[in-house]
């Protein structure tokens, strides 16, 4: 997930600048004025959405679109089980020399709870908030990519209707009716790029990421209400095990395409010696 965000972004646009330096008139494409334009007009607006808090928020945590890596929920639910079974075996106290162990925020701070003797209703709604906290945070870096290819072809257009109105007004000479309306069209084009290839891709992916988050999420939160609740590791397990099923399956699935290549691989070799 890592590597095809930015392998995404760098073809997608080797692939236009490619074409257009195939034209003879690439030139015309790159245009500082239209440029300034689209970015200018667009970075204006979201300032004008955001505060500087959010937008210092937004760039900390774009960092984390092309370095996500996705949560093993299978891992995590080991770990609910694993806590689980001390918690049968020895008490929920047991767990409190765990719980430095866990690296996740959610699962630490459910444990803390369960050990310290909340009631179940209490740790949920603790939970809860504590969930919808961290969504809303992320939330954030979607909502701001989706914006943002919002008002890119917006801007995009009005540059575009600014060099119409500067053409119509120079009409004495006919024969700069074509350049200038190719002029006039290049914030368009600027504009549909950004959106297309860049923002709104990104609004998407941060989306996905926070679904992710959400099994995860989820799977934390079941797990440490049945500990507090005292259900046994194999109930647990039953429960939840579905959402790691999908997860599973991908992992299988790209065992066997290795595999495949590595015996690919191996026959040329075995037929040589």
């Amino acid at each position: 997930m890592r590597k095809s965000t930015s392998i995404g972004l760098i073809s997608g646009f080797v692939l236009i600048v490619g074409a257009i330096l195939l034209g003879n008139t690439w030139g015309k494409f790159f245009d500082p004025a239209s440029l300034l334009m689209v970015v200018g007009g667009t970075a204006a607006a979201v300032v004008v959405n955001y505060s500087f808090d959010d937008l210092k928020r937004v760039i900390e945590m774009t960092q984390d679109l092309f370095a996500f890596e996705p949560p093993s929920l299978q891992r995590r639910l080991d770990q609910i089980t694993n806590m689980a079974r001390t918690a049968r075996r020895e008490g929920v106290l047991a767990l409190d020399r765990h719980i430095d162990d866990v690296d996740d925020e959610l699962l630490e701070f459910g444990l803390e709870m369960a050990v310290d003797g909340m009631g179940e209703d209490e740790i949920a709604g603790m939970l809860d908030q504590r969930i919808a906290e961290m969504k809303s945070k992320r939330q954030l870096v979607a909502d701001f990519f989706t914006q943002a290819g919002t008002y890119a072809p917006a801007f995009g257009m009005i540059g575009t209707l600014i060099g119409l109105i500067q053409m119509l007004n120079n009409l004495d000479d006919p024969s700069k009716i074509g350049s200038g309306m190719a002029t006039a069209l290049i914030t368009t084009f600027y504009g549909a790029l950004l959106a297309n290839l860049a923002f709104l891709p990104l609004g998407d992916r941060a989306r996905k990421q926070n679904e992710l988050r959400g099994k995860a999420h989820y799977i934390t939160r079941e797990g440490i209400l049945a500990i507090a609740r005292g259900d046994s590791p194999r109930m647990i397990e039953q429960r939840l095990g579905f959402l790691a099923e999908d997860e599973t399956d991908e992992e299988a699935e790209d065992a066997g395409a290795e595999s495949t290549e590595d015996a690919t691989d191996a026959q040329p070799a075995a037929a040589a010696a």
